[in-house]
């Protein structure tokens, strides 16, 4: 068993983007807009780019920036946060199975609240009762697919996430913000930060407003 404190095992990796033939994900949203006035589809320059979605974001005209999606590895969360996670719905997921993947040496997340509290003793006697009762019944036939039965909602898991940048936009503006719940948020951020790299254009002004101002 290990446990980790906070967010200190969270891994979050950029694994695949849209890209066009010629230029970045930013150039091609903006080409993609730029076609609904245009008579044929037409290559922009880089200014043009820029403006148009500047433009694009104070007018609320974000159904372009669905033509851009953004796929990231994510491990060391619990199943409290995919439990959030997965009810943003306009996106894909692949979670690792509780049933196929044997868990008899789990990692479990524990808020710094409980870390640092006089309760943290006991979460620990019960997180290894929890985890050697697991591996007990697996190992006396009990299949896994009801052994986790008895494994707390702060086991570690990992997931695959796909999203188009407007439903990005949209999760990042309901889950970087203070209010959030500490490990969504967390998420959210490190998501934030790897997708700036890719289309700063596109994010640039939730990376200020989340990222920078902090």
């Amino acid at each position: 068993m290990e446990i980790c404190k906070g967010g200190e095992c969270l891994k979050v990796k950029l694994i695949a983007y849209s890209l066009p033939a010629e230029g970045d994900v930013d150039k091609l949203v903006a080409e993609c807009a730029a076609i609904s006035h245009a008579p044929q589809f037409r290559e922009l320059s880089p200014k043009k780019v820029e403006k148009l979605i500047k433009v694009l974001k104070q007018l609320g005209h974000e159904s372009v920036f669905e033509h851009a999606s953004f796929t990231f590895a994510i491990e060391g969360i619990s199943r409290v946060c995919t439990h959030q996670l997965v009810r943003h719905r306009l996106a894909s997921y692949t979670q690792q199975s509780q049933r196929y993947v044997s868990l008899k040496n789990p990692k479990f997340i524990v808020p710094e609240s409980i870390v640092n509290s006089e309760y943290m003793e006991k979460v620990e006697e019960l997180l290894d009762k929890a985890s050697t009762l697991y591996r007990k019944m697996v190992e006396n036939g009990i299949r896994k697919e009801d052994a986790r039965f008895v494994l707390p909602q702060g086991i570690e898991t990992k997931i695959i996430v796909t999203m188009n940048a407007r439903e990005l936009r949209h999760f990042f503006k309901l889950r970087c913000a203070k209010d959030a719940q500490w490990e969504i948020r967390k998420l959210a951020i490190e998501m934030l930060k790897n997708v700036y790299e890719v289309a700063p254009l596109l994010f640039e002004d939730l990376y200020q407003e989340f990222v920078e101002s902090k």
